[in-house]
């Protein structure tokens, strides 16, 4: 008999992803089958160039370092992509799970999976098998292949795609299963490429740290281990690079009073590379309070905590910095003295437009009550400080000598602008003066006859 009893193509795949993200593999095994004969299998572990996650590692066994030495998955697809492509089925249990995470990864290479079907081997357990009869965790390939009898071990990819495979032989050997109406074709959807980050995203591990402490309130039996077992589990975490495994030892040594610095300050490092600042000042200081009670060592801790708050300081005085400078631009102060000149312009406009105004009316005024002949010598000539009214600059001087704020003694008056035609004839106010006392002359003669 065939090694597989359905015609056609298939590749039978499994992955195991190294962090809570999703969106990359760290091992990969697959199985092809042409025609009824199986033509390879593969496992491979897979570099993902990025962080790798506690409870991932407590799931499949594999940390950062084993990886360290592996191919990418672009130089693996440069393989055995070819197995992926439209002719074959792709065949996983929870299916769409494992493409999905497949293809996220591939966007890095803006590329995909090309294979328009697949088959689900927990679809098939759920219609085909138990028909919608199981009970909870019935579906799980753990307790699939202890109850069909097939050897298993959990999250090792490699018996895990092999589990697969078995299911449905097994189907067919026990009930001459029809695999065709459990041939789906494959939802195409579109992921955005992402880079790969060595270091999780600081949302992420505030989620993990309010699961953390929360475990550490409630005394769940994963925090139930002795101080000194923490401590060195959280240091060959910090090793590994593994992010949640050191927050979640470090805070479980923390919270049980551990006695030494090193503990506060790797932990508030890698909060403070998170920009998790206030986690970071919580745990120096923490230690500071626990260390403080046997006297070793705290002031470390405490001048790790003053260069914290000092590195937070910084951009708040920048910013001060910057508001001061929009409101010196607003107020026109010398440092920039194009603003204050352009006010100081305005201010003498008007003052000189209100004197030109008084001067024409004060000349024009005069023929019509006197009769008599006045010749202006400037058309643009001022008129003199009695008849200027007082402008907005006076108006505000005003105010602020009744306040106290200038003195009376020290006050100065401003004298009246003059123009070029006032130098150049000196005598022209105080002939205007002559002509208006004459023309007060003759109105008061003529009242008196």
């Amino acid at each position: 008999m065939a090694d597989f009893p359905y015609p056609g193509k298939f590749t039978f795949v499994d992955v195991e992803i190294p962090n809570l993200n999703n969106d990359c593999i760290c091992a990969i095994s697959m199985i092809v089958v042409d025609e009824g004969e199986e033509k390879l299998r593969v496992t491979e572990l897979i570099n993902p160039q990025t962080f790798f996650s506690a409870n991932n590692i407590k799931i499949h066994h594999i940390h950062r370092k084993d990886v360290l030495d592996s191919r990418t998955l672009p130089q693996f697809w440069a393989d055995y992509g070819q197995y992926f492509e439209e002719p074959y089925i792709i065949g996983a249990h929870n299916a769409m799970s494992d493409i999905s995470v497949i293809n996220k990864d591939l966007a890095r290479i803006h590329t995909e999976i090309h294979a328009v079907q697949y088959v689900d081997t927990m679809d098939i357990m759920d219609q085909f098998y138990y028909r919608g009869n199981q009970g909870k965790g019935d579906l799980k390939l753990c307790n699939i292949a202890e109850h069909l009898g097939i050897e298993l071990d959990h999250h090792n990819p490699q018996s895990d795609v092999n589990a697969c495979y078995e299911i449905i032989r097994y189907m067919y050997n026990h009930f001459e299963m029809d695999l065709e109406p459990f041939i789906k074709n494959i939802k195409k959807t579109k992921f955005r490429p992402k880079k790969h980050t060595a270091v999780p995203s600081s949302r992420q591990m505030k989620i993990f740290l309010n699961y953390v402490r929360k475990q550490i309130n409630r005394k769940a039996p994963s925090v139930d281990i002795s101080v000194l077992k923490a401590k060195k589990q959280g240091d060959l975490a910090y090793e590994e690079g593994d992010y949640e495994g050191v927050i979640f030892n470090y805070e479980l040594a923390a919270a049980k009073n551990w006695q030494s610095a090193s503990v506060y300050l790797r932990l508030a490092e890698i909060y403070d590379s998170l920009n998790m600042t206030f986690d970071a000042n919580r745990i120096l200081e923490k230690g500071i309070r626990n260390l403080k009670r046997t006297n070793r060592d705290w002031r470390i801790l405490k001048s790790m905590a003053y260069n914290l708050n000092r590195k937070r300081r910084k951009p708040e005085s920048q910013e001060t910095e910057k508001q001061k400078d929009a409101s010196t631009r607003k107020k026109g102060s010398p440092k920039y003295p194009q603003l204050a000149g352009k006010k100081t312009e305005t201010g003498s406009e008007r003052s000189q437009a209100s004197a030109r105004s008084t001067d024409q009316l004060s000349v024009t005024a005069a023929p019509v009550e006197t009769g008599l002949e006045v010749q202006n010598s400037d058309a643009n000539q001022t008129a003199p400080a009695s008849l200027q009214k007082p402008g907005k600059a006076g108006a505000s001087k005003n105010k602020r000598i009744r306040k106290g704020k200038i003195s009376r003694r020290n006050r100065k008056l401003k004298k009246p602008a003059t123009t070029a035609a006032d130098r150049n004839n000196g005598s022209a106010p105080k002939a205007e003066k002559s002509s208006t006392s004459q023309a007060t002359a003759v109105q008061s003669a003529d009242l008196v006859c």
